[in-house]
């Protein structure tokens, strides 16, 4: 991949997201936020991708993939109004299926290609697939990371704003409840599953559970420096099993965060 065919890539990332523009102001601000996270990923795999060493090529490749990853949301929300997968449809699978339609990556090798689509379809999975190449598997890491990233902070800020809007909360009822299910995966030092989801305080003990779900330790830095995790506790109702909870999820950053730094080759060595 050279420079020519990432600003291709990024001039029909903007053509193809412009086209959902509309005159309604709450789908608009749906649709921009969209658009402003995905180039905010863009640069975070860019900066996890720094700390790995990447060359040139994967570095554009890296920052293609964090483009381009949501780019399901905008037919998402267009379609069904919400960003739920589980009210729509799979939005990472729907945007691998918007870009093998008409050719969008038919500039690039073909290998490129297909690492471009595995990437996008795994970045939402609860877990990655086995029996794929350690390359795939790095850069399906990586944007998983970038993702988190932005997430945490946008989803941050929004809960300590106390705004109301629908599509933020994934139309989940904002009680003074949680699931017991998911902070005993929590507490086993297993990310939450989205399925169990019923409640937005179970919303948001599954934030605070992809903790568990980070791979590399400039993720865990900046995550424990932004206090993240305490944040988003203070905006859940009182519980001492979830006050529990945190320094476990904060041991866990300072253990990753405190890794030596890793190369390229490191870690392409998963196992």
């Amino acid at each position: 991949m050279d420079q020519t065919e990432s600003e291709k890539l990024t001039n029909w990332f903007f053509e193809y997201t412009g086209q959902y523009i509309t005159a309604d102001p709450g789908n608009q601000e749906a649709y921009e936020l969209k658009r402003a996270h995905s180039l905010r990923v863009r640069d975070n795999c860019w900066a996890i991708g720094i700390t790995l060493r990447l060359n040139e090529q994967e570095m554009a490749v890296a920052r293609t993939i964090g483009l381009v990853h949501d780019v399901g949301r905008f037919e998402q929300f267009h379609r069904y109004s919400t960003f739920s997968d589980a009210k729509s449809e799979n939005h990472a699978e729907l945007g691998a299926a918007v870009l093998r339609t008409g050719g969008v990556l038919s500039d690039f090798a073909e290998d490129i290609q297909e690492l471009i689509l595995k990437a996008v379809s795994c970045h939402n999975r609860m877990k990655l697939p086995e029996g794929e190449s350690q390359r795939v598997t790095l850069f399906c890491r990586l944007i998983r990371d970038a993702d988190k990233l932005d997430i945490l902070q946008v989803l941050t800020s929004y809960f300590e704003s106390r705004r109301k809007t629908g599509f933020m909360e994934l139309d989940l009822p904002d009680e003074p409840v949680y699931s017991k299910e998911i902070l005993d995966d929590l507490m086993k030092e297993e990310p939450g599953d989205m399925r169990k989801v019923r409640t937005l305080n179970d919303f948001k003990l599954l934030q605070l559970g992809w903790v568990y779900d980070l791979n590399f330790p400039f993720t865990a830095k900046v995550i424990a420096e932004k206090h993240y995790v305490k944040r988003i506790r203070k905006t859940m109702p009182g519980s001492d099993e979830i006050d529990r909870l945190l320094p476990r999820l904060n041991a866990h950053l300072r253990a990753l965060g405190n890794k030596p730094g890793r190369n390229i080759q490191a870690a392409l060595d998963l196992d």
